[in-house]
């Protein structure tokens, strides 16, 4: 498939130890792109306390999703179910090593442009244990701009 217009839904939630657990949700449009063996999600978030803008490329093959965040604030990402990956998180003051668990990595996409990724994991900063967290982008097909 060409890349093809989407519309996309990202659902955010953190669950903190001894805080309030922190959501977020974004709608926003990116591109999809790929055949059944391995797909690409391309879209950018705008922070709204900021408007910092962040890049987004999610692949998705294998039974597993891969996700490089572009940005002030980045990083690289491999989901795969019951592995645990080791990385860094990129700020403007120095990197810092992030670990991710994987609990949950799913995601179904269609050839009309229309899908849905859930992940869930467990992150670590620094060796030390944050947040539970849950993120689900649900996307189909941008009629308006084009699309099928």
């Amino acid at each position: 498939m060409k890349s093809k217009p989407v519309r996309l839904t990202v659902t955010g939630v953190a669950y903190n130890r001894n805080e309030e657990d922190e959501a977020m949700k974004l709608t926003t449009f990116g591109t999809l792109s790929g055949d059944p063996n391995q797909w690409k999600l391309r879209y950018t978030e705008r922070q709204a306390d900021s408007n910092e803008k962040h890049d987004i490329i999610m692949t998705m093959g294998g039974g597993m999703v891969t996700v490089e965040r572009k940005g002030a604030f980045g990083s690289d990402l491999v989901f795969q179910k019951g592995h645990r990956f080791e990385g860094s998180y990129r700020t403007p003051y120095g990197n810092l090593p992030m670990g991710i668990f994987p609990t949950q990595v799913d995601y179904r996409i269609s050839e009309e442009g229309e899908g849905e990724v859930s992940l869930r994991y467990q992150l670590d900063i620094q060796g030390n244990y944050t947040s539970v967290h849950k993120l689900d982008i649900a996307f189909q097909a941008n009629k308006r701009n084009g699309g099928a």
